[in-house]
Parts: structure tokens; C-alpha cells; sequence
């Protein structure tokens, strides 16, 4: 009489075979496909990962288990992305000087948004949602509030409307005021260091905000001149809407929301 193995110990031979030869050469899938098929990681909602306060600001944090990445590219700013490398599907190991790193063929990607930063990989990390709950702890799952820039990034949700010059104004509440109308120049801009912010003002009575970090390597941007908002490590500039003026950077800077009461800027 033949014995039959069961469906699920069948399955699971064949995984680990599978699994097992391609981790002899390279540690991870070996085809695009399979690397799309590993990226591709199910998200579970409401689980939480752990507190807010471990994220630190420039950095961020791999959760192997749920095979994701949660940084914090500015203070206040949590992203998540998929830890699972784009280039053969290696899960991520590392977060160190604004890169999350992989380690079998050391791609590098951006804590910022998942671009890449060094190949051989080429496309960005998937982003994934995570929120902060009342209780401060990162919560996988939900949905990016209105007026989230970024698909891995969420806030608290508040009902907004539209303020003169493109800023938005929270019905209610508000943060702290950042600096008076008449300090920022127009055509020109401030940077605020301590909370990692630029305000700029285009054109007169339009109020805009960004965060302070290159999106190049993590520096802190630290002039305005010329019409453009200046890195001092690699030479990156951003035009006063943050979107780029000239490289190494390819993407822009974080877009963040501020209100206009009277003449004080604040955050919303």
C-alpha cells in the first residue's frame, strides 16, 4: 500500500527545496518574477509593531517579521515600506545614514520615500501604511488621511479647507507658530532647524512649507538663495515649491501643511 503524504507536508517540502537552492547562490529569489512575488507582501491591519519613540528621526526601523520598514524622515513623519528587496527579494537588515540597506548585494534605498539610493536594485520599496495610535504605537494597516503626500505616510485625520496661496487650514486646533508673514521674504524663504522646516513664500501672500531633509541623503538643507532652497552636501537645490532645481536629488521635499492666522505661521 503507498503512503500519501499530506497535501500541507507536500506543499511544505517543496517550499523548503525551493527556497534552499536559491538561497545557496544569491540568499534570495533568483527571477524578477519571483522578486515581484516576494515583493508583494500582504499587509495586516491593526497590528501593532511597537512604539513611535524606537523610530528614530533620520532613521528608521526593519520588522523582519511582518517583512516591513517603518522610518522617520522628519520628526513627527513615519513612513512604512515593504522590507523586502525590489532587486531579488532579500528582506532588508539595516537602517543606517538614511538608507535602508539590503545585504546580499548591498542596494540601498531612501528613508524618505523608498527610492533607490545604490542599485543594483531599480525600483523603489512598496510603500505600506502605518499610523500612530493615541497610545503613541505604530499600527500597520488603514488609510492616508486627505492631503498625504506620500502613501506610507499617516497622521491624525482633520477636516481641512483651502487657505489663500495653496496652504490648508484645519478646522479647529493648530500647531505652534512657526514665524511671522513679514519674516519670510518674498521669493525667498526661512529655514527653521530645530523643527527640520522651510517656509518659503513664491510669490507675495503664498505660505509654503517643507521639510529641512535633502531627499538625496538625509542633510539638512541650509541656505535659500538665488529663488532656490540649497544643500550643502552634494550640491542639491529645490526650487521654492520644493520640487527639484538641480541633482544629485531626484525627488522633492516633503510637502508640509501650514495655516495662516493674521500673521502667524503655524503648523496645521
Amino acid at each position: 500500500m503507498t503512503q500519501q503524504i499530506p497535501r500541507r507536508a507536500a506543499v511544505g517540502l517543496v517550499a523548503v527545496g525551493a527556497a534552499c537552492a536559491a538561497c545557496a547562490r544569491y540568499g534570495g529569489p533568483q527571477s524578477p518574477d519571483e522578486a515581484n512575488q516576494a515583493g508583494a507582501t500582504q499587509q495586516q491591519t491593526g497590528e501593532v509593531l511597537g512604539k513611535a519613540a524606537d523610530i528614530p528621526v533620520g532613521g528608521g526601523k526593519v520588522f523582519a517579521n511582518q517583512k516591513m520598514v517603518v522610518t522617520q524622515p522628519t520628526a513627527g513623519q513615519f513612513k512604512g515600506f515593504s522590507a523586502v528587496c525590489t532587486h531579488q527579494g532579500c528582506l532588508v537588515d539595516a537602517v543606517t545614514d538614511g538608507t535602508i540597506n539590503c545585504p546580499c548585494h548591498a542596494s540601498k534605498f531612501k528613508v524618505a520615500d523608498g527610492a533607490v539610493s545604490a542599485g543594483p536594485a531599480t525600483t523603489p520599496l512598496p510603500a505600506m501604511t502605518v499610523s500612530v495610535n493615541e497610545y503613541g504605537e505604530l499600527v500597520t494597516g488603514g488609510s492616508a488621511p486627505p492631503g498625504t503626500a506620500d502613501p506610507g505616510t499617516t497622521a491624525p485625520t482633520t477636516e481641512e479647507t483651502t487657505a489663500p496661496g495653496g496652504t490648508t487650514e484645519p478646522q479647529g486646533g493648530g500647531g505652534d507658530v512657526l514665524a511671522t508673514t513679514d519674516a519670510i521674504p518674498v521669493g525667498g524663504g526661512m529655514i527653521l532647524q530645530d523643527q527640520e522646516i522651510v517656509l518659503t513664500q513664491p510669490t507675495a501672500g503664498e505660505f509654503m512649507a517643507f521639510s529641512a531633509v535633502c531627499t538625496h541623503q538625509g542633510c539638512i538643507v541650509d541656505a535659500i538663495s538665488g529663488g532656490t532652497i540649497n544643500c550643502p552636501c552634494h550640491g542639491s537645490k529645490f526650487k521654492l515649491d520644493g520640487s527639484v532645481s538641480q541633482g544629485p536629488a531626484t525627488a522633492p521635499l516633503s510637502a508640509r501643511t501650514v495655516k495662516v492666522s493674521g500673521d502667524q505661521i503655524s503648523l496645521a
